[in-house]
Order: structure tokens, then C-alpha cells, then sequence
């Protein structure tokens, strides 16, 4: 499995891929973990049986796995595996499967799923086969194991770590020395350096340079002159490094410590981050399987398969990745307009940006077209923009268009343009623009696409689709679901096809000479929808479709049989699909008419993650290797069945099965769909979706012949795809006429005797029923007064919060009336001392990045740990409240005013400095913004104004510090002359508070804090 390595890993950095080169995105990703089955997410290696099944070795034992389900092999239920610890899988070359584990060697038939147990007792950290029937194995010592009998390899007495085989010889690290031994024995050695001597190796790695060796201290070769020399990684630092492989496309992959590295052949090298697999994990083990998918096993979040897709996603660095809208210059560069800017990708693969987000605003680019060489105009959210290359400014082109927004710049027969949007359609031409004659008449004047082809225009709306011709304006569809749907795309073939694309609706086709719409749900084959964009290949007449779950196309011809039945759509890139940095079911967006480009012989498709790029000419065909197998038939025992058997005879008594089935298929395993028969007991077919068991009841005896298919969702039903097993149901002597015969007298007179058995005991039935009625009238009246008491307990639990058993809401807003009705009884005596209720508003800053980072888990140990300072730094008087989510609320009673600012000050601060222990045993640091309020306010008559206007204006001021840049504190301060009439309506404090800030007379006091 292993080739050649390069050891070109210095000064390599991530570079902008260009349009014709390959990337790390290429790769569709999926990972699994112990939430899909697996029996533990810390997977130590990866191998494949000769049936194509994966197999996993993890620390609750071995899984296999057929792309959808994972079986479980553990001690417990196999007495001969050595251990659940497992940390080596090598097939060999007769397909027998060695077991590592940390307690010895086992041995496995993946066709029998039979285990044995070889005498090798300590870890296992490597195997190798030196011949057929020999392997070598890697424990406290060197063992060999030929034709079932261990022995040691007499060279090396030592502990050894790592094997690798090379031209039949056998690389091996001890705890000091490398050695090399060959089949006659002949052993050299090699010195390691002191740090390896001190720390684990965990792969040996054979190139064209020599070998590498890849350990805890980092990554070492070694040179011709048998010296071990220290190497940097890609990135140029120094790690642990876990497993070296070159695939079979040249690919080379390293994985280190929470990095991996991957380069594609005679490219430079690229890190692959959390971003693309949605998490930091570190790699024990990379395989290649049979069909060149390439395995990462995870040491703490489970196995994750990488393989090359049909479609490649670019990425420029320097670009805005949410992509919105497509071009092709005069120039013949790609124009891309981001969510935040726009540039052009050159035929190179450079990237030069066009337009800043200073420039560009926060517009969105619909459409774009050009004039000429030099000047871009461009369909916004603000009208038309007028971009000219050398100028950085852009200009209004078209002052009655400002402040729509303009969804469509179609160029016309006759040097002009359409331009249609929100405010209807017009038409510019000889520096004229022109109202559309015929607006009046829309049902909705939002153009949402347009086509002209010759003198016929076709547009669509939000409601509807219109055609003008020899200024006649003619609703299309009348009749059909296509007269008010919302158009999103429309495509005029060369032969006057007319095909629409709507939101809801699917697709409609009028085709030549006919005036009836043909509609493409999801009914007659439709693989997904809404369909964003359109496009026509004249060449290979082929109809591309892209739609936010993926991209599909469809035969020209095929557009006649849409009335006839189901069509089926040749899916180039599914909701099944995940390529890396993105997640599954989301693909193709877009804004206005760009949502697709050709360019160098490329279907180009905007994207929330770069631009989607797919060969015109891509060769899809149908996956030959998908075919059902038959895993197992459950009945009164589990009967095996392996890859080979075609008949299996039940037990005598075995008349209820339940037959497992599957697919071996690890790059769609979702969409697969199944169908089962049982010949001799079914009439039809029983399609049952993804559902991979058959369950039969009471089968008679005889011969059946269990037939199961499977395809690709929306795919067609191929007899090549299916799978066949003969079951014999064996006759008992109990079903034959007498013994039937006899067991039914015996039956009619059990029946007699029962009938008299409760006509007898009735009378005792209605005596037993009155006695439990009034046994459970009284335990109902128990009942109810226990149900009383708990409601009483209910009551008082309802007070607090279940995370962080802070008071909630309710208590506050049952509490905090009773506390200001007490303070008002006092208020003379509260305000001759100086005395006030101080309410705080205290909200933690980006806390959804901790959530997003390291999980819930995380993010509720962050509140409780807030929680626990709040209540710390408060006397026993106050309470602390847990308003929502992260936002809390403290109410301190009888507190001295000026103490008010000093205490909000230290909170704030005193949360910045802590550092909060998550459950992983990560460390993180937050902070805070505060607002706070007293009551009363000071100002006149402020013992009139309601405590909800404090609360409100405490809230006010925490979201001023918020909009400040958060972390920090806000109050504010209203001049002597404002009194308690300007807050008579509470329904308005914050228009009444933006108007006394505006006069002068209220101003915020913030202060930020710097850790």
C-alpha cells in the first residue's frame, strides 16, 4: 500500500489553486463516529477484507463496516481476541486478518468472523508479512509466526516498536538502535538519537530517499551515510508525527499532531485544517482501500473517508468565499463577485481583486455585463453600478435605478440591454433608458430572469412567465402551476425549447410546435429543488441544472418522454456529498441571472465556499462494483453467511427469520435504496428505501429464494446490482395431518373446559371488581393528596434554573415588585442614607464561538463557572438571576449609589481575568459587557418612574456597550433638568432615551476594560 514519499517537505506553504490545478477540495469527505455506530471513537488502524468490507480497530474492540453499519467484535462475545484494546490490522496476502491488541496477537477468517489466539502476550505495534505464511510481529520482543507456530527472532532480544518490509529485507526500532535484517538473518544496526531513544516511534516509511521514521520527537530520515537526521514538516515546525503515506495517484499525506498535511502529485504541499473537517483531530493510521478512498483513523473523533469526486471546489486565498454571482471578461477571465467584493481569476489560476468591501458596500451583485474592454457594469441591490478599470470609485449609471435593486443586464440584438429588477423592466439603448411599454400589465413587476432570442423576449417574474413578441405581451402557462410560480431560471434552446425553472414547482418545457407545459417534479424524477440555475450544452445536448443540494443533467431527448412518465437525471453532484470545508446538501446559490458560468470548458457554480468547477465533457457513469450482500439470517440462532455461500438449511424448528442485507459502498452509502423479494412466498417486490433487514413470520417448509437489489436513490433497478441466497425450511414430523388432527380434538376440548371455567368463576370476578373498586377509590384519595404536596414543591423548583440553580425570570418578576413596594414604605429613610436597588444587565461576549469550538458541553461549564462568581462577589440580601442563555441579571437591594459603578466595574473585570476549565481540559477566557441602572432614577419625581424603566434603561446601556466593541460597562446619566414626566409612556423609553440623548440632556458613561 505503501509507494514512494518525497522528502520535499521544506518551505512548502497553502497557495490559491489555480482553476486547472488540483486542491485539497477536490476531495468529497465523510466521517463517522460512535453517534453512527462505531464502538468507540478512538480508531488505531484501518484495513479491508477480500469481500471490500472496512475494518476498524478501535479501543472497545474491532468494528466492520460496510459503508452505513458497524458490526461490533469484542472479548466479550469472542473468547479468542486477545483484547477490546486494539492497535494493529494487517491483512495478509491469503486474506487471513491479524489482530493486534495491547494483551497479545489473535487471528481472524473475515469470511468466518472465527477467531484465534497465537502465544504473544504484550502490545502489538506493528506486523509485516516477510512471506507467504510468515509475518513478523512487533511486541516486547520480535516474534515470527509461520504456519500457526510463534517464535522469536533470536537477531534482536530487545523491546521493539516499528517493522517495515523493504526488498526482503526488515527494518526494525528498538528502544535504543535500528535494525536491518535480512532473510538469511544478517543483522545491521543503526544508532538513534537520544530523543527518539526517549519517546515512541510510530511508523517506519520506505522512499526513493531512503527511510523515514515518524515518532513522538518528530520526523527523522535516514541518510546514506547511516546517520538519523532530524526533518521539518511542510509548515516548518517540529511535531509529533503519526503515519506517512503516498496513494496510488501519487498523492502524499502526513498526519502529526492535531495537523495533517496533503499534496497532491508534483504540487505543493497544503494544510488541511478544522475548517475542511470540522474538528482538529490527529490521524493514527492512513489506508487506501480498493477503490482508492483514502481512510484517516482519528484518535479521539472517529474514522474519516476522503475521496476524489466528480467536481472541484476553488478556493482563491485572497477572494471573499461566499460567491454570489459569475462572468466571463472580454479578457477572457473568470469574474467572481463575492458577498464582499469582486475580482477575476486569470487562465494561471492568479486571482486579482476588482473591488474592496469599501468599494463594493454591502450590496449584492446580481448581474454583471460589459460594455466594453475597460468598463463593468454591474446589477445591485442599489441600482446599476458603473465600474471603469484604473478608477477606484464606483458611479451610478443610471440615476432613476438608484435604491433598487436590479436582478437582470441582458444584452439584446441590437446593442442594447434589458434591464429588469424590483421596479420593473427597461430597456437601454443610444444612451436612452426606457421604461418597458407594457409594466403596467405585469402581475408582478420583479424581473427575476430574462432571454431574447431573435424577436422573441422571454422574462420571468415572481408571478409568472411573460412573452413579448411584435408588441404583444403574452402570459405564459395559463392553466398550469407555471402561470404564478416564483421563475428562477430560463433557458431558450436553438430550436425554441422553452424551459422555465421555478421555486416550488420544478421545471416546465414547452417544446417546439406545442403549446401544453410539461412539468419535471419530484414525482416524475426531479432529483432535487429548488432549481437555481440553467444551462445548455449545443454540443453533447445535454441540459445542466444546479439546485442548493446539487448539480444534475438530463438529455435534450429526454425532455419529450416528461410527459409520458418518470425521467431520470444523470446526478453529477448530490446532497449526499460533502467535499471538504463544506457540509452535506448544499451546493449551488447564486443571485440574479449569474448563477452560471462557462469558461474553459467548465460548467463554473457560485458557492457559500468558493466556486464549484465541473467538466463539460465529465464522464459519469454508473458504479459497476454496487452490488448487495447478504450479511446474516437471524432466526432461532444466527446463521453466517459468508460472500461465497449460495444455499443455507434452517434448523428443524427455525420458521421466523430475519434476513441483513447491505451494500458495500462508502462514498454514497445514503443514497442507497433497496428491494427485497422471498420467490415462493412474495408476489411483488417490497421496496423499503435504506430499511437493510427482511422480516418473514410463520414460513411453511420448502425451498425460497431470497432476492434483494439495491441502486442509487433515483436510479434505475439493474439485475447486475442484486444478490441471491436459497433458504430450506426442513418439515417437522408436528406438521403432518394426524398430529395436526389430534392437537385440534385436544384444542376443543381445552375450549369447553375453559368455557366452564368462567362461567363458574364470574360471580367471583364481579365480588373481586366491587373490592378493588373501593380499594382504588381510596388510593386515588392518597393520591391526590400527594399530588397536592408536589405541586406545593413544583412551585418553589419553578424559581430557579435547572443549569445553574440561579433564580429565573419568574421569581424576578414575582420578587423584584415586592422589593421596590418595600423599598418604597422606606424610601425617605433608603435615600436620607444614600440608598438605592441596583439592577445589572450582564451579558457574556462571543460565547457562541465557545459553543462552536468546543461544544455545549463546554459552553454550559462556562455559565455554571459565571454563575459561581456572580454569586460569590454578592451579599446575601442580593439575588443573581439567569435572564437567557448567557445574559444574567443582579438585583442588589438597599446598596449604596456610589457603590453601584465600583461593583459593575469589578464584576466586569474580575470575568475577564478568570480563566474557565472546560470538561476536555481546554482553558478559555471570556468577557463581559454590563449595564446598570438604579432605582429610583436620579432625577425629579424619579420615585414615580416604574422599575421596569430601569430595568429597560439597564438593558439599553448594556447593548450601547455591546455596539461599542463590548467588553465594558454602561450606565446612563440624565441632567438635573429631565423629570419623571419624560418617561410617562413606557412603551416608548428607547425613542424617549434617543431623544434626550439627541437634546443633550442623557448621555452614556461607558468604560471599557483591557485584560
Amino acid at each position: 500500500m505503501k509507494n514512494t514519499l518525497s522528502l520535499l517537505l521544506l518551505l512548502c506553504s497553502f497557495a490559491c489553486q489555480a482553476y486547472n490545478q488540483q486542491s485539497v477540495y477536490d476531495f468529497d469527505i465523510k466521517h463517522w463516529g460512535s453517534a453512527e455506530g462505531l464502538s468507540n471513537n478512538s480508531v488505531r488502524s484501518v484495513s479491508q477484507d477480500a469481500q471490500g468490507y472496512i475494518w476498524l480497530a478501535t479501543q472497545y474492540g474491532l468494528n466492520r463496516f460496510d459503508g452505513m453499519q458497524f458490526e461490533h467484535f469484542n472479548k466479550e462475545t469472542h473468547r479468542h481476541l486477545a483484547s477490546n484494546a486494539i492497535t494493529r490490522l494487517f491483512s495478509d496476502s491469503r486474506g487471513y486478518m491479524w489482530v493486534g491488541t495491547k494483551a497479545g496477537l489473535s487471528g481472524f477468517d473475515p469470511v468466518s468472523l472465527t477467531f484465534e489466539r497465537y502465544q504473544i502476550l504484550s502490545e502489538v505495534t506493528a506486523i509485516v508479512e516477510v512471506s507467504p505464511g510468515e509475518i513478523w510481529v512487533a511486541a516486547d520482543s520480535l516474534f515470527r509466526v509461520r504456519d500457526g507456530k510463534v517464535s522469536r527472532v533470536e537477531q534482536i532480544r530487545s523491546q521493539v516498536g516499528q517493522l517495515e518490509l523493504v526488498n526482503n529485507q526488515v527494518w526494525v526500532t528498538s528502544t535504543d538502535k535500528l535494525f536491518r535484517i535480512d532473510i538469511e538473518g544478517n543483522t545491521e544496526s543503526f544508532p538513534l538519537p537520544a530523543e527518539l531513544m526517549q519517546t515512541p516511534i510510530y511508523d517506519l516509511y520506505w522512499t526513493d530517499n531512503g527511510l523515514h521514521i515518524a515518532g513522538e520527537a518528530g520526523f527523522y530520515h535516514l541518510d546514506k551515510s547511516g546517520d538519523v537526521k532530524k526533518c521539518d514538516l511542510p509548515d516548518n515546525n517540529s511535531t509529533a508525527v503519526y503515519k506517512l503515506l503516498k496513494d496510488s495517484r501519487g498523492n502524499s499525506w502526513i498526519s502529526a499532531h492535531r495537523k495533517l498535511f496533503h499534496r497532491h502529485n508534483g504540487q505543493k504541499w497544503q494544510h488541511i485544517t478544522g475548517d475542511e473537517l470540522g474538528s482538529y483531530p490527529w490521524f493514527s493510521d492512513i489506508f487506501e482501500d480498493k477503490d482508492h478512498n483514502i481512510w484517516l483513523a482519528s484518535f479521539s473523533d472517529g474514522i474519516y473517508r476522503a475521496s476524489v469526486g466528480n467536481i472541484r471546489r476553488i478556493v482563491p486565498a485572497t477572494a471573499d468565499p461566499v460567491v454570489r454571482s459569475l462572468g466571463v471578461t472580454p479578457d477572457n477571465t473568470l469574474l467572481i463577485a463575492g458577498q464582499s467584493d469582486v475580482g477575476e481569476l486569470d487562465v494561471d489560476g492568479s486571482y486579482r481583486s476588482l473591488l474592496s468591501t469599501a468599494q463594493l458596500g454591502a450590496s449584492t451583485v446580481h448581474d454583471v455585463y460589459w460594455p466594453d474592454n475597460q468598463q463593468l457594469w454591474l446589477a445591485t441591490d442599489q441600482g446599476v453600478l458603473r465600474y471603469q478599470r484604473g478608477q477606484p470609485e464606483l458611479q451610478s449609471q443610471f440615476a432613476s435605478l438608484n435604491g433598487y435593486t436590479v436582478r437582470v443586464l441582458q444584452p439584446d440584438d441590437a446593442d442594447g440591454v434589458w434591464i429588469g429588477g424590483v421596479m420593473g423592466l427597461f430597456h437601454y439603448q443610444n444612451q436612452t433608458l426606457t421604461p418597458f411599454s407594457l409594466n403596467s400589465e405585469l402581475e408582478s413587476r420583479h424581473i427575476t430572469v430574462l432571454q431574447q432570442q431573435r424577436q422573441t423576449l422571454i422574462f420571468g417574474t415572481t408571478r409568472g412567465l411573460y412573452q413579448y413578441e411584435s408588441g404583444r405581451l403574452t402570459r405564459l402557462g395559463v392553466g398550469s402551476a407555471l402561470y404564478n410560480s416564483y421563475i428562477t431560471a430560463l433557458q431558450i434552446l436553438p430550436d425554441n425549447t422553452v424551459i422555465a425553472a421555478t421555486l416550488d414547482d420544478g421545471i416546465f418545457v414547452e417544446l417546439p410546435q406545442q403549446t401544453q407545459w410539461l412539468q419535471w417534479h419530484a414525482g416524475n424524477g426531479l432529483p432535487h429543488s429548488p432549481v437555481v440555475s440553467l444551462a445548455f450544452d449545443v454540443h453533447s445536448d445535454k441540459l445542466w441544472i444546479s439546485s442548493n443540494k446539487g448539480i444534475f443533467r438530463l438529455d435534450k431527448a429526454q425532455l419529450a418522454a416528461l410527459g409520458q412518465g418518470a425521467v431520470q437525471a444523470d446526478e453529477i453532484l448530490g446532497p449526499y456529498d460533502r467535499q471538504l470545508g463544506t457540509v452535506p446538501g448544499r451546493c449551488c446559490n447564486g443571485a440574479g441571472q449569474a448563477k452560471v458560468v462557462r469558461w474553459q470548458d467548465q460548467y463554473w457554480y457560485p458557492t457559500l465556499k468558493g466556486l464549484v468547477a465541473v467538466p463539460v465533457q465529465l464522464d459519469q457513469q454508473q458504479r459497476s462494483s454496487l452490488r448487495p450482500v447478504i450479511k446474516s439470517v437471524q432466526g432461532l440462532r444466527n446463521y453466517h453467511v459468508d460472500g461465497l455461500q449460495s444455499r443455507l438449511v434452517l434448523d428443524l424448528d427455525d420458521r421466523n427469520l430475519s434476513v441483513q442485507y447491505s451494500a458495500l459502498e462508502f462514498i454514497k452509502p445514503a443514497a442507497l435504496q433497496f428491494r427485497y423479494r422471498l420467490q415462493g412466498f412474495d408476489q411483488h417486490w417490497h421496496d423499503v428505501g435504506d430499511r437493510r433487514e427482511a422480516v418473514y413470520t410463520n414460513l411453511t417448509p420448502g425451498r425460497f429464494v431470497f432476492q434483494v437489489q439495491t441502486r442509487f436513490d433515483n436510479g434505475p433497478w439493474l439485475d447486475e446490482q442484486s444478490a441471491e441466497l436459497d433458504i430450506v425450511v426442513p418439515k417437522r414430523f408436528d406438521e403432518t395431518f394426524i398430529y395436526r388432527g389430534l392437537w385440534a380434538l385436544l384444542a376443543l376440548f381445552c375450549l369447553y373446559g375453559l368455557l366452564w371455567l368462567l362461567r363458574r368463576n364470574t360471580v367471583n370476578q364481579q365480588l373481586q371488581l366491587e373490592r378493588l373498586v373501593r380499594q382504588r377509590t381510596q388510593e386515588l384519595e392518597n393520591s391526590n393528596l400527594k399530588l397536592n404536596e408536589l405541586n406545593e414543591q413544583l412551585t418553589l423548583l419553578t424559581h430557579k434554573d435547572s443549569l445553574t440553580g440561579l433564580r429565573n425570570r419568574r421569581f424576578m418578576f414575582e420578587q423584584l415588585p415586592k422589593d421596590i413596594e418595600h423599598f418604597q414604605r422606606n424610601r425617605e429613610s433608603m435615600q436620607s442614607q444614600g440608598k438605592c436597588v441596583a439592577l445589572i444587565h450582564l451579558d457574556l461576549d462571543n460565547f457562541k464561538q465557545v459553543n462552536d469550538q468546543y461544544g455545549n458541553t463546554a459552553g454550559d461549564s462556562c455559565i455554571q463557572q459565571v454563575a459561581g462568581i456572580l454569586i460569590r462577589e454578592t451579599r446575601g440580601s442580593d439575588y443573581v438571576v439567569r435572564f437567557a442563555g448567557e445574559e444574567f441579571v443582579l438585583v442588589l437591594r438597599d446598596i449604596q449609589t456610589d457603590l453601584v459603578e465600583q461593583f459593575s466595574y469589578r464584576l466586569n473585570e474580575l470575568i475577564g481575568k478568570t480563566v474557565f476549565s472546560l470538561p476536555d481540559g481546554h482553558r478559555t477566557r471570556l468577557t463581559c459587557s454590563v449595564g446598570y441602572a438604579i432605582f429610583p432614577l436620579d432625577l425629579l419625581g424619579g420615585q414615580l418612574i416604574s422599575w421596569e424603566i430601569s430595568l429597560q434603561l439597564a438593558e439599553m446601556a448594556l447593548y450601547h456597550v455591546k455596539h461599542a466593541g463590548k467588553n465594558g460597562v454602561a450606565t446612563i446619566h440624565f441632567d438635573q433638568q429631565v423629570d419623571a414626566f419624560e418617561f410617562e409612556d413606557s412603551s416608548h423609553v428607547e425613542a424617549q432615551v434617543e431623544r434626550l440623548l439627541a437634546a443633550g440632556l442623557a448621555r452614556f458613561e461607558l468604560k471599557n476594560t483591557q485584560l
